[in-house]
């Protein structure tokens, strides 16, 4: 570990930016393109809102907004590209370009719509109360909830809809419906509100025993947003959605995915296939391997310089890489993965959710790593290089003899720790599309309504490649201790 070669180091950087490079011109050159040239039409949902949007018992995306969108698509003669994505950062991505469209049940709001141009409406529902059967002779409507503890999921309407009509209702936010489920089966809620379309579509494919409460809170119709200078797509869309409405394609979609189920499929929970979860599950956990493990061997190796920099006080480098380190640090990943996903456009640095991933992480590492490398060498005592000095050594080779492995062995352990905190921390590379294993658990539990089972199989997963780091580190420390280098 004291010794790297610099040349393979640097061809192999190379070579990743220009793959970089590749990927981000593969990515740019159809967003520059006129709408009326463009061959795909690239739609943005979900895939954890069903029967809008799922992944089915065959892992594949399918709902209500997948059909429309599929049907879209083929009017304007296009090839459909379906995106997934967290529903709190959609609009986002909207706004920059990383999509055409948002199909995903989204609702008219003023407030969108100072920002986005929706098309007409395709689908109309309403925001609805469900309890749990327990509590039908307790709870009527919203009005017997106040001083209650109300789900509801993160980013949508119904959350700003009763912050301003129910102040007096706890209102806790959800990232998945099924999370909400879980908490009103535990007591922990005394309700949710959702869409009264989702809400009926989930609870009887899940056998979940609530049940709507009181009258609709209030109507929304639900459309298809776009940029706001994307007036060309939108008359296009809104002219599809049109002849699907004359058609009655609209009305056949609808009652595909609304109708209310026979007495056969009430209650009665869907399942994927063990092949599919396994396929899902493991895919999942090697996009979350290739982030973590490349991210801290590109950190690591930024780390050792930066440290020795900093343990060095070279002039005006160490304040400024000082001031950088710790912005890094007293930040938080999450809005770090943002401002390099979201942000970079803005300057003409459109990244693909892996490499944001990848870039984030990797300066996230760095920062932390060349704390811990400072911190061990300021742990071998100066007069190792006095004494490597007297006996006629470089300072190089007394860095690289003497100082370097005393250190090494002190950082070793806090350094593991980093490495392994920062796999598990890959889990927040979601809310930028990148499918990691914890957004496949999420997209089979929105199927199998089975939480407890799969985040157990994916804490599994993170254990078996954390649990042998930990030991390897072990392994190296007492290896470094053996040569000598054990009173630093």
């Amino acid at each position: 570990m004291a010794c790297f070669n610099s040349r393979s180091i640097k061809y192999g950087l190379l070579r990743m930016l220009l793959i970089a490079s590749m990927i981000g011109g593969v990515i740019l050159k159809p967003l520059l393109l006129p709408a009326s040239e463009k061959t795909t039409l690239t739609v943005a949902l979900t895939g954890k809102f069903p029967p809008f949007s799922f992944y089915s018992e065959k892992g594949e995306l399918a709902g209500f907004d997948v059909d429309v969108a599929k049907e879209i698509a083929g009017h304007l003669e296009r090839e459909l590209v379906l995106v997934a994505t967290e529903w709190d950062g959609i609009i986002a991505g909207l706004l920059l370009k990383k999509y055409d469209a948002v199909i995903g049940a989204m609702a008219i709001t003023p407030e969108r719509s100072k920002k986005v141009n929706f098309s007409q409406p395709y689908a109309y529902s309403g925001a609805q109360l469900f309890i749990h059967r327990q509590k039908e002779g307790k709870i009527r409507d919203i009005h017997d909830l106040p001083g209650a503890r109300v789900g509801v999921g993160l980013g949508e309407t119904y959350e700003q809809f009763l912050r301003e009509k129910h102040p007096a209702i706890e209102l806790v936010t959800y990232k998945a419906m099924t999370d909400i489920f879980q908490d009103v089966l535990n007591g922990r809620l005394d309700g949710f509100v959702t869409d009264r379309l989702v809400g009926s579509y989930q609870i009887g494919q899940g056998g979940m025993p609530f049940v709507a409460a009181g009258p609709l809170l209030y109507e929304e119709q639900l459309a298809i947003p776009v940029t706001k200078d994307n007036n060309e797509l939108l008359g296009r869309i809104n002219g599809a959605l049109r002849q699907m409405e004359k058609s009655g394609e609209l009305k056949v979609l609808h009652d595909k995915w609304f109708a209310p189920p026979s007495k056969k499929e009430a209650g009665a929970v869907s399942q994927m296939a063990a092949p599919v979860v396994v396929k899902k599950l493991l895919r999942g956990f090697g996009i979350t391997l290739l982030v973590g493990l490349s991210s801290c061997f590109l950190g690591l190796m930024a780390a050792i310089p930066f440290g020795i920099i900093l343990h060095r006080k070279i002039d005006y480098l160490t304040a400024l890489l000082r001031f950088w380190n710790d912005f890094i640090r007293a930040t938080p990943l999450l809005i770090q993965l943002f401002f390099v996903y979201f942000g970079a456009p803005q300057i003409g640095i459109v990244l693909s959710p892996l490499q944001a991933a990848i870039i984030t992480l990797t300066i996230n590492a760095a920062a932390y790593m060349a704390e811990v490398i400072r911190s061990g060498l300021l742990a071998v005592d100066y007069g190792q290089n006095l004494a490597g000095i007297a006996l006629g050594l470089t300072k190089f080779h007394v860095f690289r003899f003497v100082v370097w492995p005393q250190a090494f062995r002190i950082a070793l352990p806090p350094l593991m720790n980093a490495v392994v905190a920062l796999i598990k921390e890959t889990s927040l590379i979601a809310v930028i599309s990148v499918a990691e294993v914890i957004r496949e658990a999420q997209s089979i539990i929105s199927v199998t309504y089975n939480p407890i089972k799969y985040y157990f199989i994916v804490g599994l997963l993170f254990f078996i490649i954390s649990f042998p780091l930990m030991k390897l580190s072990g392994r190296m420390e007492r290896n470094i201790k053996a040569k000598g280098f054990s009173h630093a």
